[in-house]
């Protein structure tokens, strides 16, 4: 599924209310070719494979997760700016969760994500990357919970730029 398909295409889509769920068999982009806006609030479920916030180069995505049992599930990879810009924002006790994730994935794409607020919480399964080849930055705060159970790098490659900020009580990022 896409939201923001075409070069031209301007999409939005909410997910809202316990017992709502979006369900993506196979790969979701937020932004594939145009501007794309996704919204998860209130407890709505959002569920795929991999996904995309920002895929094509030229195209924007946006993404926010935000309340007490919202929850955005990628069962695989999560890349906030593919090629692309890509806006990541779970405030407020949202979830996400993914294996492996990229801000900022390929060369010349820029990711930014922020995960703010106590029971806030982005659960990685595999490698996250800030700055993998392109431009990443991670804000964890007020609270605010990252976690991944492998590895993490900040500016992955060379030509890359990676910067992570941690801030606030309670406010952590734990990888293995």
């Amino acid at each position: 599924g896409f939201v923001g398909n075409l070069a031209t295409g301007v999409g939005m889509a909410t997910v809202t209310g316990s017992g709502s769920h979006w369900n993506h068999s196979t790969w979701f982009a937020v932004g594939r070719l145009g501007n794309g806006t996704l919204n998860v609030t209130d407890g709505g479920l959002v569920s795929n494979v991999d996904a995309s916030i920002g895929y094509e180069a030229g195209s924007t995505g946006q993404a926010l997760v935000t309340g007490d049992g919202s929850h955005w599930d990628n069962s695989g990879w999560l890349a906030v700016g593919n090629a692309a810009t890509g806006t990541l924002n779970v405030t407020d006790g949202g979830l996400i969760s993914s294996n492996d994730t990229y801000v900022g994935k390929l060369s010349g794409s820029a990711g930014t994500a922020t995960v703010s607020g106590a029971g806030s919480r982005w659960l990685n399964t595999g490698t996250f990357e800030v700055g993998a080849q392109g431009s990443g930055t991670v804000h964890v705060q007020a609270g605010g919970l990252v976690s991944s159970s492998s590895w993490a790098s900040i500016g992955h490659t060379v030509g890359s730029s990676g910067q992570v900020t941690v801030t606030g009580a309670g406010s952590r990022w734990t990888s293995s």
